[in-house]
């Protein structure tokens, strides 16, 4: 085989794999340049579906509020987890272990990343591809990447979703 008379087949074959290498390279090296993180999050997780939490953040502790839940409605356990972000693991905390910690309630940590849900869409076409939603899962996201928390939950997820929620970096 002469590759003289082969340029066009060679290069018709070279440049959807370098399209695939590109592509490839464009996802995963924005991660490998990410500082990792370090800062570690407390979250809750219960509560079922009742969209008032009893648990806030005041003044950088948490704090438990009084909420008038309705007549018949009994709430789930609340559960307190602090986030290892490192490890992306978790340790469960009691209340008084948690009302301890100093809490950063801003959205993004001081390191460039922030907690945030999956999502619900289904594409472009979503006729077409009906893909499935992950609006169940948490991300950290920052730094141009984003990585899937391994965080407890309570229930299966299908009817109440999003029953975790985030409340604060630790200082």
């Amino acid at each position: 085989m002469n590759p003289k008379k082969n340029v066009s087949l060679i290069v018709g074959i070279a440049i959807p794999i370098l399209m695939i290498v590109l592509v490839a390279i464009s996802i995963y090296a924005p991660a490998l340049f990410a500082p990792a993180p370090r800062i570690n999050f407390l979250y809750v997780a219960g509560n079922d579906y009742y969209p008032e939490q009893p648990y806030a953040v005041e003044h950088g502790t948490v704090v438990k509020r009084e909420v008038k839940y309705p007549e018949h409605y009994t709430p789930g356990v609340v559960r307190f987890f602090l986030h290892d972000t490192s490890a992306n693991e978790d340790r469960e905390l009691s209340f008084e272990e948690a009302q301890k910690l100093k809490l950063n309630t801003n959205g993004k940590s001081s390191e460039g990343y922030e907690v945030v849900y999956g999502n619900t869409e289904s594409g472009f076409f979503p006729w077409f591809f009906a893909g499935g939603t992950d609006y169940n899962a948490m991300y950290l996201k920052g730094h141009n990447t984003s990585k899937k928390l391994n965080l407890q939950s309570q229930g299966d997820g299908r009817y109440y979703y999003r029953n975790r929620h985030f409340l604060g970096w630790i200082r």
